[in-house]
């Protein structure tokens, strides 16, 4: 409830700011989103049923975001609450580059952002690096960071890390730190006046994990060039402001169990689809 009472107050001093006469802050856009998660062998509709509300808004060259959301888990008998999210992001544009900051709070964990993404001609990189905290578990480090990428004409390339550390006082089996290397590949497939195509394709080089006590966990990794996601992604155009999209992933995975490298066939394919609109103000 606490989060909750935030978010609205939140919401409505900025949207009190955003319409006032005089004011330069402005709501750029609002929208919302529906995002459904799902393993192979699963029996459910879906692991992870995401439904967000999204503003965005803009003051000189500040741009701030805030989002509220809910996530369930669903079947054609049941819909379980899983948590809530205030999500609250700030970000300052200084030409080539971007600094910003993100807070992301959910029922059993907070994390805390700092974020950057920078551009020159043909080069580009970017980073999401948080703490967060987590009920009844370790803290984390955790980042999501693109040293550099190469783009041109629409198509980006760019190398990413997926990198995360626990805090100590960790139990036998329990993760201590992992570094996960990708390519991540982006192109048009095409453009109309009203609809537009594109894909993304992530696909892991690398996986390096460290865990307390491996022959004791029960974990298990995605093996080196073990994991491969292709997106397909639309966007249609119902007119100058408004715009509906639909967007889906599927996951091909390859993994080993940390304690004896045995393979492990469980949950080995994963589909996300993602749909929502926008009006851009």
């Amino acid at each position: 409830m606490k989060k909750l009472a935030l978010l609205l107050a939140a919401l409505g001093v900025m949207s009190a700011t955003a319409f006032a006469e005089e004011s330069a802050l402005k709501i750029t856009s609002i929208g919302q989103e529906v995002e459904i998660e799902n393993d192979s062998g699963s029996s459910n509709i879906g692991e992870s049923v995401f439904f967000g509300t999204i503003v965005n808004l803009q003051y000189k060259d500040w741009s701030f975001g805030v989002t509220g959301a809910k996530r369930w888990n669903m079947d054609t008998e049941y819909v379980d609450s899983v948590t809530g999210r205030l999500q609250l992001d700030a970000m300052k544009n200084f030409g080539n580059y971007s600094l910003g900051a993100r807070l992301r709070s959910e029922k059993d964990y907070d994390r805390w952002y700092l974020r950057g993404a920078w551009n020159h001609n043909m080069l580009w990189g970017a980073a999401d690096v948080w703490y967060q905290t987590n009920e009844g578990k370790n803290d984390t480090w955790k980042g999501e960071i693109y040293p550099i990428g190469v783009q041109y004409n629409g198509i980006k390339l760019g190398w990413f890390i997926d990198v995360t550390k626990t805090n100590g006082g960790l139990k036998s089996g329990d993760l201590e730190q992992s570094f996960e290397h990708q390519l991540r590949f982006y192109a048009p497939l095409y453009k109309g006046e009203k609809l537009s195509l594109n894909t993304e394709i992530r696909h892991t080089l690398t996986v390096d994990d460290k865990f307390k006590d491996e022959e004791k966990s029960s974990a298990s990794r995605y093996e080196d060039f073990g994991r491969t996601r292709v997106y397909l992604k639309s966007n249609y155009k119902i007119d100058d402001s408004w715009s509906v999209y639909l967007n889906y992933g599927y996951e091909f995975r390859n993994k080993e169990y940390v304690a004896d490298g045995k393979s492990d066939e469980n949950k080995n394919y994963y589909g996300v689809c993602t749909f929502g609109w926008k009006y851009n103000f």
